[in-house]
């Protein structure tokens, strides 16, 4: 395989840019007071991954790509309300920053289930990780007490619903500046029911 082969891929829902930025502007605060105990996610990337698939083949990406638009037909768009913020592995030892999606219409369990089916219809291996609809806004460097207290006291502001009609499939490059993710292919959803 040549070094050009492929490229590192998962799939996921965009999020509205007025949604990101509300997102974001919801945890400034804390992101200044914890700069250098987290690696936030720059605004541009954020999003609710529905699959990490890792380096995937040209000529994977193409099956994938067509499975994908076949599969998109049976789904409509899904509406969410933002939730509140939350952690992985766990409050003890945080790891992971996010906020929770709260699907309201759409089918999102289902979708998320049958791209799952897809991906591992390529010879991708299954998903370890229970799917759990939520943003990451930052990556732990450092365990300290104060990301625990600091994150803790996110509070998000109420965020109208927002619909999403579109899946993406993404290419990630990481650069020492961060990752970098580029669209390979939207699909896009049926529209409302």
């Amino acid at each position: 395989m040549s070094v050009q082969d492929g490229y590192r891929a998962f799939i996921a829902l965009n999020l509205p840019e007025d949604v990101k930025g509300l997102l974001y502007n919801s945890v400034l605060p804390v992101m200044r007071e914890l700069k250098s105990e987290v690696k936030w996610v720059a605004l541009d990337n954020l999003h609710l991954t529905l699959r990490f698939i890792g380096h995937i083949s040209n000529s994977k990406s193409d099956l994938l790509r067509e499975k994908m638009r076949r599969l998109v037909q049976n789904y409509t768009d899904i509406s969410f309300n933002v939730g509140g913020v939350g952690v992985f592995p766990s409050w003890k030892e945080p790891r992971v920053l996010w906020v929770g999606l709260i699907p309201v219409s759409g089918n999102l369990i289902q979708l998320q289930s049958d791209i799952e089916n897809v991906v591992q219809s390529l010879d991708f291996p299954p998903e370890r990780q229970r799917f759990h609809p939520h943003v990451t806004l930052g990556r732990v460097k450092s365990i300290t007490p104060a990301v625990k207290r600091a994150w803790g006291k996110v509070i998000i502001p109420e965020i109208p619903s927002f619909s999403i009609s579109k899946v993406t499939l993404f290419k990630s490059s990481l650069l020492p500046s961060g990752a970098v993710y580029d669209k390979v292919e939207e699909f896009l959803l049926l529209g409302e029911s």
